[in-house]
């Protein structure tokens, strides 16, 4: 379990490190936050596209080997970058084409190490908790100690990026020679369903949907909505603000949502309190709203704050809707309904990065960004008082 646990937290650190690192050389680059926003998107999109491809391969075992070859996969294109950026010929254009396809594996890393974690654990809502905490996202709390130091004593911060997460991907590969499964003569489990591939993807998407899951992913849509738009987010407070080095802000902004993750988890091990923690956050989250529109746009201070408020809140609520829909999941359908939360989950914050970078252009755009923090807030609350009262039945979620 420690082996698992830590050899995919490594693979997570290295395009985490390398992404904290793009996003602010890729905006002074450009100099528009639209086109941030678009990167912010095309990372969430691309991601899901990945992830989807990769549920129906990831319920047919062999997940070690197939682990391994997504990160030679991702070994060659961060030395094609790396190579370019030492050329002086990665634009604009090259960045945009190799994220999509640099997130695609990532993206579809996450469902293969979903399922190498929920094995280990024997918990389907566990695997979930733990595959967050070693994600990309989880694993912020480390990448962005390393982010911040980096410009500290190089100006090549994307260059050190790109050599790390190349010696990140070799790491992972030596970790997971010893573990690599050997195949049955003629068992298979190598085969993607590229002969019916539409038909793949669509019925991963359409796997959110059971009935097994029913309210928790309805509720789970109706968060990401009201907290989409967080990288965006940070990356206009760390260019506006003068409290911290401008080219270390974003990067120690993604310090308190990886912590997050890691503090929050310990929030589910008991069923009830987990529900009256999303209680306590649902409320929270109405109060970041209304705090920032009383306190401006400008109040760089205050926003910079309830940045750090809102990564928890983000954190317990991806754990605990996360816990809730796979707890009762069909265990040979774990893959694909995996892949379709990160297909909503990228759909809906890669949109929402896109649509809050177009909206913090405008003059009153943090009030709408505002009042949908207010109106979000509020309406988790109320569809949780629903869920109580209505199938107060449901089975407790072990998560662990």
């Amino acid at each position: 379990m420690k082996a698992t646990f830590s050899t995919i937290l490594l693979s997570s650190l290295g395009s985490t490190v390398l992404w904290l690192l793009l996003v602010p050389g890729f905006a002074a680059q450009t100099g528009s936050d639209g086109l941030v926003g678009l990167l912010g998107m095309e990372r969430q999109v691309l991601g899901v596209v990945g992830a989807l491809l990769i549920g129906y391969w990831a319920d047919r075992g062999l997940i070690h080997r197939k682990f391994a070859f997504l990160q030679w996969l991702q070994l060659a294109l961060a030395a094609v970058f790396l190579l370019m950026t030492v050329l002086d010929a990665a634009g604009p254009d090259f960045v945009l084409v190799w994220t999509a396809l640099r997130f695609a594996l990532v993206g579809a890393c996450s469902v293969l190490a979903y399922r190498l974690l929920a094995d280990a654990s024997g918990s389907s809502a566990q695997g979930a908790v733990l595959q967050m905490v070693t994600s990309p996202q989880g694993a912020m709390v480390f990448a962005s100690v390393i982010c911040a130091s980096v410009p500290v004593w190089t100006s090549h911060s994307l260059t050190v990026a790109l050599v790390f997460d190349v010696v990140a991907s070799m790491a992972v590969l030596v970790l997971l020679a010893p573990r690599l499964e050997r195949p049955a003569p003629g068992a298979g489990g190598y085969e993607l369903g590229w002969d019916d591939i539409a038909g793949r993807l669509a019925g991963a998407v359409k796997s959110y949907w059971l009935p097994q899951l029913w309210p928790w992913n309805l509720l789970q849509i109706g968060f990401l909505v009201s907290l989409a738009g967080m990288m965006v987010y940070a990356s206009v407070l760390a260019e506006g603000q003068d409290l911290v080095p401008s080219g270390i802000a974003f990067s120690s902004a993604w310090f308190f949502y990886g912590l997050a993750f890691w503090l929050t988890a310990p929030l589910l091990r008991r069923p009830a309190a987990a529900q009256r923690w999303a209680f306590v956050f649902a409320a929270v989250l109405t109060v970041c709203g209304a705090v920032s529109a009383v306190a401006g746009r400008s109040a760089y201070g205050v926003h910079m704050a309830l940045y750090i408020v809102l990564t928890f809140v983000n954190a317990y609520w991806i754990h605990f809707t996360n816990a809730r829909i796979l707890e009762p999941a069909p265990k040979d359908r774990l893959g694909q309904i995996r892949a379709s939360m990160i297909f909503y989950l990228g759909v809906v914050f890669g949109v929402g990065e896109q649509a809050v970078g177009l909206l913090l252009e405008l003059s009153r755009g943090m009030l709408f960004l505002d009042l949908l923090h207010i109106a979000g807030g509020i309406a988790l609350a109320g569809a949780l008082l629903v869920i109580r009262n209505r199938f107060s039945h449901t089975a407790p979620v072990p998560t662990g």
